[in-house]
Parts: structure tokens; sequence; C-alpha cells
């Protein structure tokens, strides 16, 4: 939907008048614009009445009455509305202008956009790759987009996929045709306008080196809808690849749901890579066009035209989208009115002066229509027999990892020490140098509690950061954040008074870690902070910092590599020594990834190993990274699996087995190390494993007893996941000790929960409203359940609209889950909208 101008906006861009906001993306803000009358005045390449399209904005209110489908007749591209043209004007970031070889490759695609020429397209019709700030123009759809749609109002009847996919299909010929390749045929880029579909976003210039995310947190791009060729990191993508992804848009439309299924991304993409759809909830008259298009092989696929054929769409004066699709197109169709009706652009609102009034010419009734939540996914296909058999499985396992590996007490999870005695109360636990969503440095979730690391003079407090919190740490000196729009912000963990901020350079040089269908951006090339005692660790801008906790002060930087595909992406910190990801010195042009070791007091460079040995395909994307440190040993995810080196000297000490080379983390807790992993079938089964901590030999595997749910701590006496609530596990025999179900939020509202960690001898964890402690007993009973309002805390609230029809998801306005950070008997609880709490952790008497 429109939205205002905000301050500094352009009032006009080219030959167009600015009149309203219609969202962001990876190249810069999109605005609707309108041209005069007669077309705009200027060259050939800024002429919006030029363009191919016809009748591609037409929405409600737009020859609703008849819904004719487009034809030959059919007047000039853009949405024509009481005077003028109306056209997305999309604009470049600022921070890429001055790349000479952008603006080289934007003017090429417009060149190349220019050649479309089809009906059912929403083709550029006029841009400027040389002004000061270069932009688009493409022909307005107003409607909604097909993955708007069908979240709203769930899958398309079939009469109304044939109709879709046929028309895609005619605009894929064109296109074609023309020797143009979509490459980004996804939900998102497919408009619904009254009489029918209108694809859009075709050979859209994008940086080589933009930003790996936007100051507001955009993430771009959807695995699902990629083809085979795109996985492979193919160079040439060709024509039967857009086919391949209409068959996967199809199959959404049809279903609601993404066809390669959920779950890691490496096991998504590699479905994709193998054309593993589950196409068993596709209705049976569309399932042999959609498998067709789904053919592993490009040569089976059949062409768009044949496409039409297979789809037998029926022609139809009216298209046929049910009414609540209908519905849905009009009120972008009334909205686009009113704004005309206003005679002037859209604008926020001045805030109200206590001294008057103050007018301002904002169109009435557009931000009257509520947010509305996302339809609920259909329920997912029964689980194979083998499911079912988990427990007797789990149970042989566990006998037979008692015989073989002799490890005693501990079964599912075989820890080499001794159960400790029962004891009143435990001692106070160790000091400990920082604590982050993974605990400390050990990964496993637990972080001993010692009184003496409570801040002097600490009493309860809330504070409230400049923009949404995206990854925090804490320690005794500071509490520091990354935030969505770009920044750091630490606070004193005694008063939660800000000591410092600090602006990261938005135009370093970057990563794109996907291919240009699938980029994961993370807070303008920034990852998670890390606290350890006096120093804050960070990456930004390539450049691995140690600033002083309390101030901030850069002490040193090196070059480093910054969020690698996740956003929990960090650097690690332990025994004076900084861990992170860089890039193979001798072979930058490759990309490879290493592991340095470097002076925590002065940056030195102690050591550097490789993680990765060759090209990488997108398939095998992910953070390879330090993960873990435990007793003077570094885990890292390597191209290869897990591996461990001496921390100091950098020997390499031992490798995954072939068993867990799915793990891609791992939690150390004495002589060993606990993953899970999944295959990459769709019904692989979740398998833990416990490893030996040197040498990461397999000890014993066994298939997960909650489903396909990873423990999010493993402590001596219990293990504690989140699945849909909190459950904790007896370590010895993987039973349930105690299952405490979330609430769920007052209807319309919504919120999170934070993943548990053991402080000390409770469990933790948090929602919007509360505190949750569990306090276990020496031998791992839960006592009952504890919860404890949060002064300040938020509350459920309404969800934001996070969805871009063009892009994507807004990671700002997502509801994302708060972090726990219990640091000497102290819980720092951080949400997602930047509210932080800082509350004292329940004693030891109810």
């Amino acid at each position: 939907m429109l939205g205002p101008l905000r301050e500094g906006a352009p009032r006009r861009i080219g030959p167009y008048e600015v009149l309203a906001r219609l969202g962001a993306g990876g190249m810069g803000e999109v605005f609707l614009a309108r041209g005069a009358e007669d077309g705009p005045e200027g060259g050939p390449e800024a002429r919006a009445g030029d363009g191919p399209e016809a009748r591609a904005g037409d929405g409600a209110g737009a020859r609703a009455g008849d819904g004719a489908r487009p034809g030959p007749e059919d007047g000039p591209a853009g949405r024509s509305v009481g005077g003028g043209t109306f056209v997305a004007v999309k604009t470049v970031r600022r921070d890429v202008v001055g790349d000479p070889a952008f603006r080289d490759r934007f003017r090429r695609e417009i060149r190349v956009a220019s050649l479309v020429d089809s009906l059912y397209a929403a083709a550029p019709v006029g841009g400027d790759a040389d002004s000061e700030v270069p932009w688009l123009a493409t022909a307005y759809v107003p409607g909604p987009s097909l993955s708007q749609a069908v979240r709203r109002g769930g899958p398309l009847p079939v009469a109304a996929v044939r109709a879709l996919g046929a028309d895609v299909a005619r605009a894929l010929a064109d296109l074609h045709g023309a020797g143009v390749l979509h490459r980004d045929l996804k939900p998102g880029n497919v408009m619904l306008s009254v009489d029918g579909p209108r694809l859009i976003d075709f050979g859209i210039a994008r940086s080589s080196t933009a930003t790996t995310m936007t100051a507001t947190g955009l993430m771009v791009g959807t695995p699902s809808f990629m083809s085979p060729e795109h996985v492979a990191g193919a160079r040439r993508v060709t024509a039967a690849s857009d086919v391949f992804c209409l068959g996967s848009l199809l199959c959404y439309a049809a279903t609601g749901e993404d066809p390669f299924g959920d779950g890691p991304l490496a096991a998504v993409l590699y479905r994709v890579s193998q054309a593993e759809a589950d196409l068993s909830r596709v209705p049976e008259e569309l399932r042999p066009a959609v498998a067709a298009c789904l053919a592993v092989d490009p040569a089976d696929r059949p062409t768009p035209a044949r496409l039409v054929e297979l789809l037998a769409a029926e022609p139809a004066k009216v298209f046929p989208w049910p009414e609540g699709v209908r519905d849905h197109i009009g009120e972008y169709g009334r909205e686009l009115a009113q704004l005309v009706a206003s005679g002037g652009p859209l604008l926020e609102a001045a805030p109200v002066d206590p001294r008057g009034p103050v007018v301002t010419p904002e169109v009435p009734g557009l931000h009257s229509v509520p947010t509305l939540a996302p339809v609920a996914a259909p329920a997912p296909p029964a689980e194979p027999p083998r499911r079912k058999r988990g427990r007797r499985a789990l149970a042989a396992l566990l006998a037979l990892a008692a015989v073989a590996g002799g490890v005693g007490a501990y079964l599912l999870w075989p820890e080499g020490t001794e159960q400790p005695p029962a004891k009143a109360a435990p001692p106070a636990g160790p000091r400990v140098p920082g604590v982050d969503d993974r605990g400390t440095a050990d990964a496993s979730g637990v972080v001993p509690q010692n009184a003496a690391q409570r801040p002097a003079g600490w009493k309860p407090w809330r504070a409230k950061l400049r923009a949404p919190a995206f990854g925090c740490s804490a320690g005794e000196k500071v509490l520091v954040c990354r935030t969505t729009d770009g920044r750091y912000e630490a606070l004193d963990p005694a008063s939660g008074k800000k000591l410092w901020d600090a602006e990261v350079d938005s135009e370093s040089p970057t990563d794109s870690y996907m291919s240009d269908r699938v980029v994961y951006f993370v807070a303008r090339d920034s990852t998670r902070p890390t606290v350890h005692d006096g120093s804050v660790v960070l990456v930004t801008g390539r450049r691995l910092q140690a600033r002083d906790a309390r101030t901030g002060v850069v002490r040193w930087e090196k070059p480093a590599l910054g969020p690698q595909y996740i956003w929990a992406t960090r650097p690690l910190v332990a025994d004076g020594i900084v861990f992170a990801a860089t890039e193979v010195a001798e072979d930058v042009e490759s990309e490879r990834v290493a592991l340095t070791a470097f002076s925590l007091a002065d940056g030195r460079r102690l050591w550097t190993k490789a993680l990765t040995n060759s090209a990488i395909s997108n398939a095998e994307r992910r953070a390879y990274e330090p993960v873990a440190y435990a007793k003077g040993i570094v885990y890292a995810l390597s191209q290869g699996g897990l591996v461990a080196y001496d921390g100091k000297t950098g020997t390499l000490l031992g490798e995954a087995d072939p068993d867990a080379k799915d793990c891609h983390e791992i939690k150390v807790l004495g002589d060993s190390g606990y993953c899970a992993g999944i295959g990459n079938h769709r019904y692989s089964q979740l398998t833990f494993h416990a490893l030996d901590a040197r040498t990461l030999a397999v000890k014993a595997s066994v298939p997960a007893p909650l489903a396909s749910v990873a423990p999010a701590a493993v402590g001596p006496n219990a293990v504690v996941a989140f699945d849909k609530g909190v459950k904790i596990l007896d370590p010895r025999t993987g039973e349930t000790l105690a299952s405490y179900p979330v609430k769920a939020p007052p209807s319309g509202l919504a919120q999170e929960w934070s993943s548990p960690l053991l402080a000390g001898d409770q469990v933790v964890y948090a929602d919007f409203s509360s505190l949750y402690t569990v306090r276990l007993g020496a031998d791992g009973k839960p006592a009952g359940l504890k919860v404890t309002p949060v002064p300040g805390a938020p509350g459920p609230r309404v969800a934001e609209e996070a969805r871009d029809p063009l892009y994507g998801t807004f990671v700002a306005r997502q509801v994302r889950s708060p972090e726990v950070l219990p640091v000497g008997g102290i819980a720092y609880i951080v949400y997602d909208k930047g509210a932080v709490a800082s509350v004292e952790l329940p004693g030891e008497k109810e």
C-alpha cells in the first residue's frame, strides 16, 4: 500500500512528479510518481509513454466493470487516472552511484529492458543511468503481489492458477523472444491486476558491490524459487530456468506452500538442485503441467508456449480471480483514486503542536485499513512411518552406545565425567567474560552465575535503543547491541545509560553470499558483537575491530570477513585470542575463507588455516567461521564439516566423522561436543551426535527425541530445548522431565520467545511480557515454572507488514525473539524493537 513521503524525499525524479512511497529494496527507495497527460518530456530513455506494456496498471476502478483481458488495442504503459501516467520509480542508493562500473551495468540493463514488448509484463518505461541519482521507471500496477494475495486469502482455485500460469508463460515467451531472461521469477515479482497478472522486475541492475544489508534491514530472495542451475552456481541461466521457477510459482499459488519445503537452507537448496519438489498437495488437474516445469534436466521442461497448452486455460473476458483477490485488488484501486482526488502528494502527518492544529495535505483514509495477519499455512504432510519408530530406535541406540562406548550414566549425551553428587545449593560459578544468545564461548548454553559479577550500584532499570536490536552481548562492564539501522549501541549494565554508539561505514566493500537471486542482508556488513571482559570485538566494513568496552574507542583493527550468509555471524574471543573468518590472502578472487587467530591485546596475527579449499556452489553457502571454544580448542565450520584446532598454535586436532558431516554447530561440555544434523531429504530425521571434544570422532548418534528440534542448552544434568514451549530432558535417557507450553498471545497480537539458557541452576527464557525460570535440583529434576513480569516489557503487539511486494522481508519490522543475557544473577532482556530491561534472577526461595 502507499506510504507517505518522508522528510527529505525527492518531489521530482526525472520527468516525474513524486506522489507517495511504495517501499525500499536492495537498490534504494521506490516511489509512486506521475507523468504529464501527454507523456513526460525528455529523451528516449525517459519517456514513460513509449513503453510496450498495455494496461499494466489496471486495477479496481479502471475498467473493473468489464474486466477485459489485455489486447492489442490497449493503451500506453503505466496507469492513467485523472490526467497523467502513473509509474513506479526506483532510485539507486547513493553509496553505489560513484562506481562507474555500476553505472555502466545499470545503463546496459535499461537498454536490455527496453527490448521487452509484452502485454503481460509491467515493463520498464524510462530511466537515466547518468543522473545524479540513477533511476528506473516501470508501469505501476495498483494491486497486491501474488505472495501478498496468497498469504492473505490462501491458495488460489484451479481456474485462477491455470489462467495465472498461462499469462505468466506468455510474458516469458515475449521476454525470451526479445532475448531477455527474467532470472528472478517468484511470487513477489508477479503483481495482480483486475484483468490478470503482470510480471515485474526483470533485468533490474544490481550492484556487484552492494552492501549486504540496507539501513532498514532488508532481506531479499526466496531459495524455493531458484532453479537447479542457480543452485549449481552456473554462470549462464537459460530460458528453461525461468520455466522451472514458474513451476515453483504455480505450486505456491495452488497450495500456499513453498514447493521445496522449509528447514535448514542448505537442505532446501539441495532439494532444489535435485528438483525434489513436493507436489502431493497440488490439485491433480494441475500436477502434470507443474511437474513438467520442475524437471531437473532443462531440456525436459516445456517451452512457455507449450506450457500455455498444458495448462489449458479457458479464454475468458473476465479474469477468474476469486472474490477475495478481487476485493484485495480493489483496495489498491481505491487508494490510488483517493490519492488522485487529494490533488497532491501523500505526506507524513506533522506532529501535533500544542499551540494549535497544523494542517498537512494528507489523504484521508489511506491508513485506515487494519494490518492483516498472514493466513495459516496448510497442515504439513503426515510424517513418514519411520519417524514413528523414533523412540524404539532411540532406545536401541542408547543401549548400543552404552555397551560399545562405555559411556556409563550418560547415554543420550555421553559426557565423560561423573554425575555430581546432590547438593543443597550450587556453589558460585566462575566468572564469565561475556554472554550472548548461545551462552559463553563453548556455545553449550550453560552460563555460570557468580554474584561477584553483579555491577556495583546495580538496581533494576529499563532503557530504549535508538533502533530495533539485531544481536547483543553482555558482560560485567557493558551491554552492546547491533541495531538494524547499521550501528552499535553500548549501555552501562549498572544503570542502562548509554555509554557509546558507533555508526559503521556503509560504503565498505561487502559480500553477496548467494547468486543475485538469493542474498541474505546483514546490517551494513556488520556482525553481532562479542563482549569479552573489558573488550568488545566485532566485524564491520570487512574490518575486525577490538574496542574498549566502556568508551568504544577502537584499540586495533585488521581485515576480516563480515557476515557470511546468516545473521548470527560473530567473532569468537577466549583465552586472550580473537578468532575470526578472513579471506585466504593469496587467493582473494576465489573467495576462499580462512580461520585466523589474533592476539586480543594488540591484534597480532597468530595463525591462519583455510576453511574452504575450492569454489563454493550456492548449495554449499553457509557461515564458515569459528563456532565454539573450550579447553584450549577452537571449533570451526569448514567446507568439509566441523574441525577442531589448538587455539594457540593452529594445529589441526580433529575433523568431524562422516556421520556428523551435516552438523554446522557444536556445544561443548566436558570431554564431549554435541551437535544436531539433518540430512538433505525432505523427511530426513534430525540426529543428535555426541563427539569426542578433541578429535570430533562420533561417540554415539541417536534420533532426536523432539521431532526436528535441536537442543538450546546442554548441561550435566539437563538438556533444554524449545518446541512449542520449553522442554527439559533427562540426559541419561532422553525422556522429557518437564514441559512448559507457551501461552498464545491474545487474538490479533503476536510475540516470540527467547532461546532458553541454563543460568546457574535454573532454566531462563523470556517472552514479550515476562521472564520465565525453572529451578533444577542437583539431579536435574525441575521444581516448577516461575513467572516474573518484566517492568517495561513491550507485551504482545500487532504485527507490522514486514514483507515488501517486490523485495522480500524488512527485518526491522519483523516480530523477532527477545534475547536473555544472564550475568552475575542479573538478566538483561533485549526486545526486538529496542526496549531493554534489567531484572534480578529469582532467588533460592520461591
